[in-house]
C-alpha cells in the first residue's frame, strides 16, 4: 500500500469512529498489516476500541504506540483511561507527560485535569489563593456548571475575574471548559462528502476541530478554501464556529452574517450566531434569532429551551 493510500484510508477511519467503530477498526487492522508501526494507525485503533468501552485492549494499542515513539495524543488516552478507573493520580501523571511533548496542548490539558481536580476535591489552589468572594464565585460557576447552567457558570466564573485578577489563569481554565462544551452546540453542516480537493479539506478540518480539538489548524484549512471560493457557505460557517473557539466574536458575527446574506434561511448560521450574540451578552439580539428558528416547526425541541433560558433572564434584568 502506498504512503498516499494509506493516508487516505487513515483520514477515511478516523471519520468513521464516532458513527461506525467497527468500520473504524477494520481500516486500521488493515493498515498495519502492511505498516505495523504506523503510530496514527496504532491510536486510532486505540481510540475506536476505548469507544466500545474495550479498555484494557486500547491501553495495549497506546503502551505499543509509546514503546515506538512518544506522542502526546497517546498519553492523553492513557490519562483518560485512568480516569476512568479512578487512578487519578496516574492521570495527572499522563497529562503532564502530554504537555511536555506538546506545550500547544496546555488549554485543552488544564480543562482535562479540572476535571479530575473537581472528583478528587482538590481545593488547595482555590483556597490558599484567592479571596472569599472569589472562592464563592468560583465554587458557584462549578456548580452551576455541573447542572448544566453553563451561561451562568460563565458569568460567575467572570464575576470572579473582576473581583480578583490574580484568579484570571486559574478561572479563565474553567471558562475553556465551559466553552467548549457550548462549542459541541453549534451547528456544522456535515453532507456527504465527495473526493474533490474542497471536500477532502473540509473532511480535515472538521476532524481538526470535533476530534483532534485543533481549532487552530482547522482554521487554517477554512481559510484555504475561502480563498478559493468565498461564498462557500458551509466552510464561512465553521470558520465562525472556529473563531469563536478563539473567542474571536466580533469576526464570528462577520461569518454568520455573511452566511445569512447568501441564504437567509441557512438555520445553521442563524443559530450559531444567536449562541454568540449570548455569549456577548447581547441578550435581546440572541432573542431575536431564536424567535426567527422557531418559526420552524422542526427546529422546536432544540430552540424552545434557549429561548426560555434568555426570557428569564431578561426578566432578571427588569425587576433588579
Amino acid at each position: 500500500m502506498k504512503t498516499d493510500d494509506i493516508n487516505e484510508k487513515i483520514e477515511e477511519a478516523m471519520e468513521y469512529i464516532q458513527n461506525d467503530t467497527a468500520k473504524a477498526i477494520k481500516i486500521f487492522d488493515e493498515i498495519l498489516e502492511t505498516e505495523p508501526e504506523n503510530i496514527e494507525a496504532i491510536n486510532g485503533k486505540g481510540s475506536s476500541l476505548m469507544k466500545l468501552n474495550r479498555m484494557n485492549e486500547a491501553e495495549n494499542y497506546f503502551d505499543y504506540s509509546l514503546s515506538i515513539k512518544k506522542t502526546s495524543s497517546a498519553y492523553i488516552s492513557k490519562g483518560i483511561i485512568s480516569k476512568i478507573r479512578k487512578d487519578y493520580r496516574q492521570a495527572l501523571s499522563f497529562y503532564d507527560k502530554a504537555i511536555e511533548i506538546n506545550p500547544n496542548l496546555k488549554n485543552i490539558i488544564i480543562i482535562l485535569k479540572n476535571e479530575i481536580n473537581e472528583i478528587i476535591g482538590n481545593e488547595i489552589e482555590i483556597n490558599m489563593a484567592y479571596t472569599a468572594r472569589t472562592n464563592e464565585l468560583i465554587k458557584q460557576g462549578r456548580t452551576y456548571k455541573n447542572s448544566n447552567r453553563l451561561w451562568d457558570a460563565l458569568d460567575c466564573y467572570e464575576k470572579a475575574i473582576k473581583t480578583d485578577k490574580d484568579c484570571k489563569n486559574y478561572v479563565q481554565s474553567l471558562i475553556n471548559e465551559t466553552k467548549s462544551i457550548l462549542e459541541n452546540e453549534l451547528m456544522i453542516n456535515t453532507p456527504e462528502l465527495g473526493d474533490s480537493r474542497t471536500d477532502q479539506l473540509k473532511i480535515k478540518s472538521l476532524r481538526l476541530f470535533l476530534i483532534e480539538k485543533d481549532p487552530k489548524q482547522a482554521l487554517t484549512i477554512m481559510n484555504l478554501i475561502l480563498d478559493d471560493n468565498e461564498k462557500d457557505i458551509d466552510a464561512l460557517n465553521q470558520k465562525g464556529c472556529l473563531l469563536f473557539s478563539f473567542d474571536e466574536c466580533e469576526q464570528a458575527l462577520e461569518c454568520f452574517n455573511k452566511c445569512l446574506s447568501l441564504d437567509k434561511n441557512y438555520d445553521y448560521a442563524l443559530f450559531n450566531k444567536a449562541i454568540v450574540l449570548r455569549r456577548k451578552n447581547d441578550l435581546d439580539a440572541s432573542l431575536d434569532c431564536f424567535d426567527e428558528l422557531l418559526k420552524t416547526p422542526q427546529n422546536y425541541d432544540k430552540m424552545k429551551p434557549y429561548q426560555l433560558e434568555i426570557l428569564d433572564k431578561l426578566h432578571e434584568r427588569a425587576i433588579t
